[in-house]
Formats: C-alpha cells, sequence, structure tokens
C-alpha cells in the first residue's frame, strides 16, 4: 500500500509503451486521456496511502513531508501532461509537433517515478537510483525536438549533469567512509563536526545544486529551457527543483542536522548570490524560456532561506511555496505554450497587444507573474512572507533586506511582461490564440490554485503540522 502511486505510475507507463505499437496515428491521441487517468489514479492512491510506515528493510519510507512533495509531483505530471495535449495530438502543427508520443509519456512517467521514489528514500543506494531515475529521462526530453537548440540542451545537461552526478556520489562515498553505514537516519551519531564531514555536505550541496539551478551550478539552465520543448520546459522548472529541495532536506536535516546551525551562514551566503544572479541576468533577457529560466534561478534562492531555521517552521515554509511555485509557474507556462505552440515565438516582443486579442489569457498570464514576483494577496507573496520570516527568526535581518530588494527587482522585469501585453499594441497580422479544452482546464486549475493557496490558510497549517511530526521523528 505505502508504494501504491509509484507501482500504478510504473503500469500505467508501460502500458502507454505496449499499446502505442498497435495503434495508429489517429488512435495515439488516446494515450493521453490514458496517462491522465494513470496519475489521477495515482493521486487518489497516495490520498489513501499512511503517511507512515517502511518498506525493503527500512530503504522505503512514507512519512508526513514525504507525502506532501508526492502530492506537488504528481500535481504538476498532471497539470503538465494537460498542458502538453495539443502538442502531442496528431492534428498539431508539424513543424511544433511532438512526435512519438508514446514514447515521450513514457519516458515522462518513468522520470515521475524517479522523483516519487526520491521522497521515501531512506539509504544511499536507494537515493542515489531514485535520483538518476529522476534526472536522465529529463537528458532524453530535453533533446526530444531534433534541431540544433535541442541538441545543445540536451547535450549540455546530460554532460553537466553527469558532473553534478559525480559530485554527489563523491559525497556519498566520503559519508560513507567516515559513518561505515548506508543508512541515513544512523549517520547524525557516527558524524563529528570536522573538514571531512563539511567537504561531504559541501560536495552533496553542489551536486543537489544542479536541480535546483543554485547558482554557481545553473550554468545548463539557460540554454535547456531555451532549446527543450516548452512543455519539458515547464515540467523541468517545477519537478526538477521540487526533487532537488527534496534531496537537499533529506540530507540537511536528516544526515547534517547536528551541524545546520555551523553551516548556516554559507547559506545565507549561497541564498543571497542565487537570488541576486538570477534576477539581474534576467532582466536583459529577450527570449521568454531564457527569462523563466533566471526567474527559476531567483526562485531557488528564495527557498534556501527554509534551512537557516532547523525547525518545523523552515521546513513547512519550503514545501508550502514549493507548492505555490509549482502551481503559479505552470500558470505561467500554460501561456507560453499555448502561444508558441500556434505562433512558433518565444520572443518577450511577440507578447505585445495580448489583452486586447485574448483578454483571459493576458490576465492570467499577469497573475502568475505577479504570484512569482510576490504579490498580495497572491499566494506567492504568502510563501515569501514565511520564508522571510524564518530568516528574520534565524538572526539574518540583512538577509530579508536582500531578498526584499530582490523581490522588487523581479517585478521590475515581469512588469516588462505586463506592459508588452496591455500597454503595447498588437501587431497588424496578429491574431487571437485558440486554446483546447484541455490546455484552458489546465489554466483555469493553476491560475485558481495560485490564487486560493494564498487566502485559505488550511494548506499551511497542515503542512505546518506535517513537519512538526517528521522532524519530532528525527529527534528534533
Amino acid at each position: 500500500m505505502l508504494m501504491l502511486p509509484e507501482l500504478i505510475i510504473v503500469a500505467t507507463g508501460f502500458i502507454l509503451l505496449v499499446l502505442d505499437l498497435f495503434l495508429t496515428e489517429k488512435q495515439r491521441d488516446l494515450l493521453v486521456p490514458l496517462a491522465l487517468a494513470g496519475i489521477a489514479t495515482a493521486l487518489g492512491a497516495l490520498w489513501l496511502t499512511p503517511d507512515h510506515g517502511v518498506l525493503l528493510g527500512g530503504r522505503f519510507a512514507m512519512d508526513p513531508l514525504a507525502w506532501w512533495f508526492k502530492l506537488t509531483f504528481l500535481i504538476a505530471a498532471f497539470v503538465t501532461v494537460m498542458l502538453t495535449s495539443g502538442l502531442l495530438e496528431s492534428a498539431a502543427p508539424e513543424a511544433r509537433k511532438l512526435h512519438s508520443p508514446g514514447e515521450f509519456l513514457t519516458i515522462l512517467l518513468f522520470n515521475l517515478t524517479g522523483m516519487l521514489l526520491l521522497a521515501s528514500t531512506r539509504d544511499l543506494i536507494t537515493l542515489y537510483v531514485a535520483l538518476e531515475l529522476a534526472t536522465i529521462p529529463l537528458f532524453l526530453l530535453a533533446a526530444w525536438r531534433r534541431d540544433a537548440l535541442g541538441g545543445e540542451a540536451g547535450l549540455k545537461y546530460m554532460v553537466i549533469g553527469a558532473l553534478a552526478s559525480a559530485l554527489m556520489l563523491y559525497g556519498f562515498g566520503v559519508l560513507y567512509g567516515v559513518t561505515g553505514t548506508m543508512r541515513l537516519d544512523a549517520m547524525p551519531a557516527l558524524l563529528h563536526a570536522d573538514r571531512t564531514t563539511l567537504y561531504a555536505a559541501a560536495l552533496i550541496v553542489a551536486g543537489v545544486g544542479f536541480k535546483l539551478t543554485l547558482v554557481p551550478f545553473h550554468m545548463w539552465a539557460p540554454e535547456v529551457y531555451q532549446g527543450a520543448p516548452p512543455p519539458v520546459t515547464a515540467w523541468l522548472s517545477v519537478a526538477s527543483k521540487a526533487a532537488g529541495l527534496s534531496v537537499l532536506m533529506l540530507v540537511l536535516f536528516r544526515v547534517f542536522r547536528p551541524f545546520l546551525h555551523d553551516v548556516s551562514f554559507a547559506i545565507a551566503v549561497l541564498a543571497t548570490v542565487t537570488m541576486t544572479v538570477g534576477n539581474l541576468v534576467a532582466i536583459v533577457q529577450r527570449n521568454i524560456l531564457r527569462f523563466m529560466a533566471f526567474s527559476a534561478i531567483s526562485q531557488a534562492g528564495y527557498l534556501l532561506l527554509g534551512f537557516l531555521a532547523g525547525g518545523s517552521v523552515g521546513a513547512a515554509a519550503m514545501v508550502f511555496y514549493l507548492l505555490v511555485y509549482a502551481v503559479t509557474n505552470l500558470s505561467v507556462f500554460a501561456v507560453i505554450i499555448l502561444h508558441n505552440q500556434q505562433t512558433g515565438s518565444t520572443q518577450l516582443t511577440d507578447y505585445r497587444g495580448l489583452s486586447q486579442l485574448n483578454p483571459l489569457l493576458a490576465l492570467a498570464l499577469m497573475f502568475g507573474l505577479f504570484g512569482l514576483g510576490g504579490i498580495p494577496p497572491l499566494s506567492g507573496f504568502v510563501g515569501k512572507f514565511l520564508l522571510f520570516s524564518v530568516a528574520a527568526q534565524a538572526g539574518y535581518h540583512w538577509l530579508v533586506g536582500v531578498a526584499a530588494v530582490n523581490s522588487t527587482v523581479s517585478l521590475y522585469y515581469y512588469l516588462r511582461l505586463v506592459r508588452q501585453m496591455y500597454i503595447e499594441a498588437p501587431a497588424e497580422d496578429a491574431v487571437p490564440l485558440k486554446p483546447g479544452w484541455m490546455l484552458s482546464a489546465g489554466l483555469a486549475v493553476t491560475t485558481a490554485a495560485s490564487m486560493l493557496l494564498g487566502v485559505v490558510p488550511t494548506v499551511y497549517e497542515s503542512v505546518r503540522a506535517s513537519a512538526a511530526v517528521w522532524l519530532q521523528s528525527l529527534g528534533q
């Protein structure tokens, strides 16, 4: 029962792969509804799954925070498939169509399986295997379109991903050499506050920094975001970041928790550099996918603030903000995917006059951008407020000031896109965008969620209660 969501996703992936062998081109349009049905079934199974329990001799465990991470992964996957549906259909424009829908959806579901497993791993071997399953399929998805940009995206992502995996594996090796155990729960009692422990922590953070797009491990993001198909970029921006945060919380809270206070200043510096570089470089971007890449980098800097307090408040703030970021970012990408699907353009200037052509789409995109910027009463404001509160409680008032200034800077470049939509006149040959019903439904759900999460306190209180139980189980 504990592993039922993962088993359902794996079974769905294999069913899609086998069915794809026997379906005609038009019949393959049924694969998207089947994939959505499988993910929805896994969501239902997750809702019935106990939030405590272990399997495989303690190597796989379910806990309250793992439940929230899996919920985020499944919601992100469900919405991503909905947003991708228009590009997988047989009637999609040939120039931007995603060919081989069966293989595409299967790889996406196997990638999702790795992320689901990642949240429940409890030893170094299963952690590394799950992390690779959550990473390697993304190399294929990034290069799905066989053009120059897609090839560059896949190659750069693979090379830097291999380097990150090597760094992390080296850190795992040092941990095993020092402690003599693979069990994450047993490591804190066997570690000492010496250089070797800090060295292992630095190697692991560097490896995870690749997935979280922390500076200076962000070099792959702009080219991969630009070269990958927009639906893959949407999935990458949300799921990969969630997977990275899951690993970082496992390692820092579960393994290095006695030394977390000793490295808090280094985390504060890393957060400062990440959010500052992401926001400043985003200002000069002209391509909307590169624009969103540096936006994602800056968001990773805000997420790190939660590690400055080792208690349940910090853990809850990070998980809640991750959920908020997922739905808000996907609502922005829904419009980007539709615009690219029907115009083939990814330039910011090509969004001019969108409010006159598609008022509802422009309004949804504006809400998403304001949510990422932290404008009240949207949920992005509440999420940032919680993270800033964590930094203030930890005594890092200067960092709160830096984060507030960075949020102001981010509003400048988000408003650049809003200006294009609401002030600039549309091009003479511009025509209204025509979203399909599935993309429209996905956009409506994510927009509503990004607004309601900020005003309905139940979700955050549930996350905080889960974090408190989780940390109590770790002895904190």
